[in-house]
């Protein structure tokens, strides 16, 4: 039998046993509106499909352009309509480049990207961002794929 006072206990363990600034990453992650990584209760119901939506940057940029921006609105509208969530995975630099700065620039445009979802009406909890860096497959090397997680 599990008394309360021990299931308390285990929490607190639990915590203490968290690696160090995991409590400030989370913070960081809340400040800029990114998803936190969901339990297993709330896992994706299937991996990410193909993506949606592909923005296309021009090198060292993270602005959206114009024709993008168009085709993210359009698909905001009907997402709002739809289940599941939204997983933008943001490449910048050549293939397999982890610096910081394709990481970086990589976060910028998925940022960017997740500001005019959320501008339309598209719920920022149902958006999950992952900065890549440079890519790993025979896609443009500066973009972000908008791609479907769950039903």
């Amino acid at each position: 039998m599990i008394l309360p006072h021990m299931t308390i206990a285990r929490r607190i363990e639990r915590r203490r046993a968290s690696p160090p600034g995991a409590i400030m990453l989370a913070a960081i992650w809340l400040i800029l509106g990114i998803a936190l990584p969901v339990s297993a209760a709330e896992a994706p119901l299937s991996p990410p499909q193909q993506a949606l939506v592909r923005v296309v940057f021009d090198p060292d940029t993270s602005s959206v352009k114009q024709t993008a921006r168009e085709e993210l609105v359009a698909f905001a509208e009907d997402f709002q309509r739809r289940s599941g969530r939204l997983e933008l995975r943001a490449y910048a630099g050549p293939p397999h480049d982890t610096s910081s700065n394709a990481r970086r620039l990589a976060l910028k445009r998925a940022l960017s990207v997740r500001r005019v979802l959320v501008s339309n009406g598209v719920k920022a909890e149902r958006i999950h961002v992952r900065a890549l860096g440079g890519t790993s497959d025979s896609g443009p090397q500066d973009r972000v794929d908008v791609k479907l997680f769950g039903g």
